[in-house]
């Protein structure tokens, strides 16, 4: 069984969370944790905003007494996207919101590899990155550079869902290049899933801040 084909079992994909949904977060918190305080754990673990990104942008796109009903996690999923404004930037560096049915055109693949490489903090870089999508006549594949060897990936069309062998093929590049940092994975009970990037002593110093729920993606 491939990564995400793991992954879409284990989050239920196909059904598409509730709004108000609970998110996983096996951390029992006996009393609520302010967005203020859950926003100073994140920056004390690294979790930079980037430039132009305030906090207003954070708490405009949701309530903050949402925050304290899924302390942590309803942030850190919060953290892994952009900002709902001009030019779009991504919250942080440290983190993707990724929904994994977000393949309609040429380009998708192409934005999917640049937000892997943005979260590997300069770990990993792609060179010469192209991709074709045809849906209608199911063709799809994705081309890149890394360390000087070409790939080459075809992928299989399933509507807009993304392939299943993507991530697999990704993670099995980390462990060839024997890369420090290894991809994440936080399940939100939805089809979206957050991916990180980070090396085994950092996840850990996470999850114990947090009690996030973060697994590897192997």
């Amino acid at each position: 069984m491939g990564i995400l084909s793991g992954l879409l079992s284990f989050l239920g994909f196909g059904e598409k969370p509730i709004k108000g949904q609970s998110i996983t977060n096996k951390k029992n918190n006996s009393k609520p944790v302010t967005f203020e305080n859950q926003l100073e754990t994140f920056k004390k673990l690294g979790f930079t905003l980037n430039k132009n990104v305030e906090i207003s942008d954070i708490d405009r796109l949701e309530y903050k007494k949402e925050f304290e009903k899924e302390p942590y996690s309803l942030l850190y999923v919060t953290l892994g996207r952009t900002i709902e404004r001009e030019p779009w930037t991504p919250m942080t560096d440290r983190c993707w919101d990724f929904d994994s049915e977000a393949i309609e055109d040429y380009g998708d693949y192409v934005q999917i590899m640049k937000n892997l490489e943005r979260i590997s903090r300069g770990e990993i870089k792609f060179e010469n990155l192209k991709d074709y999508v045809d849906v209608e006549k199911e063709k799809a594949w994705v081309s890149f550079e890394l360390k000087g060897v070409k790939y080459k990936w075809d992928l299989k069309v399933d509507a807009d869902w993304v392939d299943e062998n993507l991530l697999t093929k990704v993670v099995e590049l980390t462990d060839k290049l024997k890369t420090k940092g290894k991809f994440t994975i936080f399940d939100t009970g939805g089809q979206n899933a957050v991916i990180g990037y980070e090396t085994p002593e950092k996840r850990e110093e996470i999850i114990n801040a947090t009690g996030l729920k973060i697994e590897w993606l192997n």
